[in-house]
């Protein structure tokens, strides 16, 4: 039994061009954070409301996140952590809506997040660090580690969206198979789980990322010592 005997893949005609389901769930997620933020953003007091309290504590806890690993601010980080934490947050729980499908249960998708966490730390890193100093820690402190570096570049990507794939078709299929058994016992409980779960990989994913970027941008002395390095004549 494969998978798609568990989730079947469908797909939607939309002005006659077929959309599959996972791309389809994928511009639901898109579409609400983008509303929800705009009208958030348009609608922000320095007297909050009630509605303002969540917005808050989920920024303090994803500056806290970044704190822990990364001493300095950073220009524009904020904002990649936050919708990286959002998007996969949310696209794990969208499975839990009847009738609707996490767009993470799809390789593609996770695959696409993690190339984009890849392009990221890099970004980062030639940002804070400049290209030629970024380089040069591929190669430290002997040259011939390099392909070992690049190996591992390329290895913690692929088990990076391999383990978010794996973990919520794994969870997703556990529920189904649960729910033929016990369809009157199963569902609560374990749409419980899935949304604890749901979250807890988005963290994981998340962290992760904060963690290459920190060993990317490096400790804030060396950004530092680039700036006592006069410029090349």
């Amino acid at each position: 039994m494969g998978l798609e005997s568990i989730f079947p893949r469908t797909v939607f005609p939309i002005f006659g061009i077929p959309i599959q389901d996972i791309v389809f769930h994928t511009w639901i997620v898109m579409l609400v954070l983008g509303v929800l933020a705009y009208w958030a953003g348009k609608n922000l007091s320095l007297r909050p409301k009630r509605w303002q309290y969540p917005i808050e504590i989920f920024a303090e806890y994803v500056n806290g996140l970044l704190s822990q690993r990364i001493h300095r601010h950073i220009p524009g980080l904020f904002d990649v952590v936050a919708t990286f934490l959002l998007y996969i947050a949310v696209s794990n729980l969208l499975g839990l809506i009847p009738g609707l499908r996490a767009p993470t249960r799809s390789l593609s998708t996770t695959i696409a997040l993690s190339l984009f966490s890849f392009a990221a730390v890099h970004y980062f890193g030639v940002k804070e660090r400049g290209l030629g100093r970024y380089a040069r820690t591929f190669v430290e402190p002997v040259g011939c580690i390099l392909p070992l570096n690049l190996l591992g570049q390329v290895s913690r990507t692929v088990a990076m969206a391999l383990r978010l794939f794996g973990n919520v078709v794994a969870g997703e299929s556990i529920s189904a198979v649960l729910f033929q058994l016990v369809p009157l016992i199963a569902p609560l409980p374990f749409n419980l789980l899935g949304m604890v779960t749901g979250v807890l990989q988005a963290l994981v994913f998340t962290y992760l990322t904060i963690a290459f970027i920190a060993d990317a941008v490096g400790e804030e002395d060396d950004s530092a010592e680039q700036e006592l390095i006069p410029p090349e004549s």
